[in-house]
């Protein structure tokens, strides 16, 4: 049985196995151009505080990082885990060790890691386990078998990560389980 904790889990999980699964499926990956991994991105600004100091950087580590939102397709998806691992790439980090030895070229591309809907995450949904319940039974009903388990849901069959309907199902389940629109 496939544990699908969240959708940064399979991702996480694809790219562990190296971003030849994305490529080779044809879900996404990049062409090497680091011009084209960065398509999409929104350059900030950053404003002076009142008084003539310099602003003070957020408290929150996750701040300015890139957010997946339960409606995000997979190509998004994709674009933002492209430009993190370009990111990697050009910092000197190996794409088979995300927490490779070169811990500072991990830590520059920290703010181009992408974060999961927060929805998805037991700590900040009161709901999580009625939405899974929801989830599970959603996409039992677009054809991909799937079960509660007590860390979220599976998949009864991990080949049904290949299923032609998945990703679009995993959209729609998402949005219609965890969005609140049952």
């Amino acid at each position: 049985m496939l544990n699908l904790f969240n959708r940064a889990a399979v991702v996480t999980s694809l790219a562990a196995t190296g971003l030849v699964v994305l490529t080779a499926c044809g879900g996404g990956g990049g062409s090497g151009d680091a011009d084209e991994n960065r398509q999409g991105e929104i350059a900030s600004i950053t404003t002076p505080a009142a008084g003539g100091g310099s602003a003070k950087p957020s408290a929150d580590p996750d701040a300015g990082r890139p957010q997946i939102r339960l409606d995000s397709t997979q190509d998004e998806i994709n674009r933002m885990y492209d430009a993190w691992t370009a990111c990697l790439k050009d910092h000197g980090v190996e794409k088979k060790y995300k927490t490779s030895p070169n811990a500072a070229g991990v830590k520059a591309c920290r703010g181009k890691e992408p974060l999961d809907p927060p929805e998805l995450d037991p700590a900040k949904n009161p709901d999580y386990g009625d939405d899974v319940r929801i989830m599970v039974k959603c996409m039992n009903e677009h054809g991909i078998k799937s079960v509660v388990m007590q860390e979220g849901w599976g998949l009864e069959n991990g080949a049904d990560l290949s299923a032609p309907n998945y990703d679009e199902a995993l959209t729609t389940c998402q949005v219609k389980a965890f969005g609140g629109d049952e």
